[in-house]
């Protein structure tokens, strides 16, 4: 087991220290009063060792300040070490350059570049672990930021892995096919319990969908069939009777077709006679027609144009007083000033106060490089203010313009309108006093075709036609002939529309026969296609639980095993890595545990700087090292209650003396 012992400590230009050497023993206690720099020891060795601060952090803010002004000499810390009986000699200095800073590095005395500085301390330690294994707040920042990076940490310290417990249990090789690469098993573990959620929802709701669709009901006729057969023999019953009636309904049509065609020519004769009278009216009435369309269409025209008129007037008013507004505008406009000429005078104006070189708590005048640093923030501000009004000036012109502008072209558009406006005026005046001369003369034309179409339409006479006689006595015998015969059409009527109804009613039975039939149907296809889908996600619920339950099983065995491997190795406590939900889920965790009190929720404060002492111990352990141990806070905890350890021991204590290191 290597063992690192640090013998001295050299700081320079290092925070609060101008240059101060520092001797340190197997027990070494470090005392004084708070912001005295005990803490900036400790910063110093990890600052040299690992590159980081005792916090973690870079180390960026060491310079010594006098006055809040940084010293530009190099800042140097130097640790001398003793590694297994051999002493190094390891030093930092960093210089204050232009631009940034320069590190210079040496071991022994001789200048190292960075990289064969690293590779010397790793030959003692990686500079990480000698940090977790010096400073316990290392470890518990990283407990506190991720749990599971916590105990993979511990468990590649002490060797464990979850591919070797899987490969010393060959149970659990199933278990790499549950995740991705990477997955941890608290990560497969709870994308499975969602997996199981949701088939337990899933399952509990197609069950619901199966009660619903039981119990609901599908409402059936029974008398349906029954009622298809006895319209079926109704309307078998029914089409004989329309049968009997067709035959003597023929013979009535062949009479009927006949005596049509003879009415169409004794109306055809009548209709050539009275051709020529006929068409002499209508050509009257077509002339009418024409000219009270065409007065219409003038009376529209003129309806036109006096609204033109009117909308022409309107426009003249309309842009007389754009025209009027816009030379108002634009009179105005012209007239605007901007009014910060006074203000931007005032301050161009405006002299440095000389109150402001004056400190306002002690009255004293400010240091020169302060008084101008003033001075030039007061001029400054004056030019900035100075710019703002003239830029506000600059805009107020250039906003001036553009509504001059669109003043003028809002006039030049209102005189273009007018002038148009007017235009439109004087050809509807035009059109107005045609149209009234056009309507006078089509009223008197009008007047005069009307008598001659009101007059009579004489009927022709056809007492000397001899062929309209013989038509009209072959119609005289044919109509007596008919209605001696009948044609049945009441009857046919009455048979037909019995036989319409009767279809009606067999066709709404039939429908409803096959509703019924297709809700039947639906609800058993619905219940099977449910329960199906029922079995299957009970199924997949049946086997995400296994995995649920092999998962859990191999958690607890897993965590079992990594806490025996690694809780031998810690005394004052024991790492927790397993723990249970409210719903009895076992959760992976990586807790500090004191007599059942979490470190992080309940412990007290001595009782944690035992934690941490224990904790580095530890880890030193399981990482083959034997390094200083730190001590924070160091007056918190009885002396007697601090364990006796083969290290290096540094205690920091807050007391009323000037910082003082000495071995006890």
């Amino acid at each position: 087991m290597k063992k690192v012992t640090l013998k001295k400590l050299s700081v320079e230009n290092y925070k609060k220290f101008e240059a101060r050497e520092f001797d340190f023993a197997g027990r070494t206690e470090v005392s004084g009063r708070n912001r005295q720099g005990k803490t900036s020891l400790m910063d110093a060795y990890f600052d040299v060792l690992t590159g980081k601060l005792a916090d973690g952090t870079l180390p960026n803010n060491i310079r010594r300040k006098v006055d809040g002004e940084e010293v530009d000499d190099p800042v140097e810390r130097e640790l001398v070490i003793d590694v297994d009986g051999t002493e190094y000699v390891v030093q930092k200095k960093t210089k204050k350059g232009k631009s940034s800073n320069t590190v210079e590095y040496y071991v022994n005395g001789i200048k190292r570049n960075k990289t064969e500085y690293m590779e010397i301390l790793r030959r003692i330690a990686d500079p990480d672990t000698i940090a977790m294994c010096s400073n316990a707040r290392v470890f518990l920042n990283e407990i506190q930021k991720a749990t599971a990076k916590a105990r993979e940490t511990l468990g590649g310290i002490a060797g464990f892995s979850e591919s070797q417990f899987r490969a010393e249990h060959p149970e659990y090789e199933w278990i790499k096919s549950e995740g991705v690469e990477g997955d941890s098993i608290e990560e497969i573990l709870k994308a499975r319990r969602r997996d199981l959620r949701k088939a337990k929802s899933d399952v509990e709701d197609i069950a619901k969908q199966i009660r619903k669709e039981q119990s609901r009901q599908v409402e059936c006729d029974e008398t349906l069939p029954a009622q298809r057969d006895d319209l079926l023999d109704l309307l078998k019953e029914n089409e004989k009777q329309e049968k009997v009636l067709s035959d003597a309904s023929r013979e009535y049509d062949r009479i009927s077709i006949e005596l049509a065609g003879l009415k169409r020519s004794r109306d055809a004769l009548v209709e050539k006679a009275g051709k020529s009278i006929r068409e002499k009216h209508d050509r009257i009435t077509s002339l009418l027609y024409t000219l009270k369309s065409d007065k219409k269409n003038a009376e529209n025209k003129l309806r036109l144009a006096e609204m033109d008129l009117e909308h022409a007037n309107k426009g003249i008013e309309r842009h007389k007083a754009a025209l009027a507004q816009a030379k108002k505008k634009y009179t105005e406009a012209l007239k605007e000033k901007w009014d910060g000429d006074t203000e931007l005078t005032a301050i161009r104006g405006k002299e440095f106060d000389p109150a402001l070189a004056i400190c306002p708590t002690c009255g004293q005048a400010l240091p020169e490089e302060q008084a101008e640093t003033a001075k030039r923030k007061f001029e400054f501000n004056k030019q900035s203010r100075i710019s703002k009004k003239l830029e506000e000036k600059e805009q107020f012109e250039k906003n001036k313009r553009t509504k001059l502008e669109h003043i003028t072209e809002d006039g030049n558009e209102a005189s273009e309108g007018l002038k148009t406006a007017n235009e439109t005026k004087k050809e509807a005046e035009v059109a107005i006093e045609a149209t009234k001369k056009e309507i006078t003369s089509l009223a008197l034309e009008i007047a005069e075709t009307e008598k001659e179409a009101e007059k009579p339409i004489p009927e022709p006479d056809m007492s000397g036609d001899e062929e309209y006689k013989a038509v009209c006595d072959k119609i005289s015998a044919l109509e007596e002939s008919i209605n001696g015969i009948g044609n049945g059409e009441n009857d046919r009527i009455l048979l037909s529309n019995n036989r319409h109804s009767l279809e009606a009613k067999l066709r709404d039975v039939e429908a409803k026969i096959k509703t019924q039939t297709a809700r039947l149907e639906e609800k058993a296809n619905n219940l099977e296609e449910l329960q199906e889908e029922q079995k299957k996600l009970s199924q997949k619920q049946a086997n995400i639980q296994q995995k649920v339950d092999q998962l859990t099983e191999y958690s607890i065995e897993k965590n079992k095993a990594l806490a025996a491997v690694i809780n031998p190795h810690f005394k004052h406590f024991q790492f927790q890595f397993l723990d249970y939900t409210q719903d009895g889920e076992p959760v992976e965790v990586c807790r500090m545990i004191v007599d059942g009190i979490d470190y992080f929720n309940g412990l007290n404060h001595s009782d944690q700087i035992l934690c941490n002492i224990d904790l580095v111990a530890g880890l030193q352990e399981l990482n083959g090292l034997k390094l200083p141990i730190w001590i924070d806070d160091a007056e918190s905890v009885n002396e007697e209650r601090f364990p006796k350890m083969e290290q290096q021991v540094i205690y920091l204590k807050v007391s009323d003396n000037e910082l003082k290191v000495e071995g006890f």
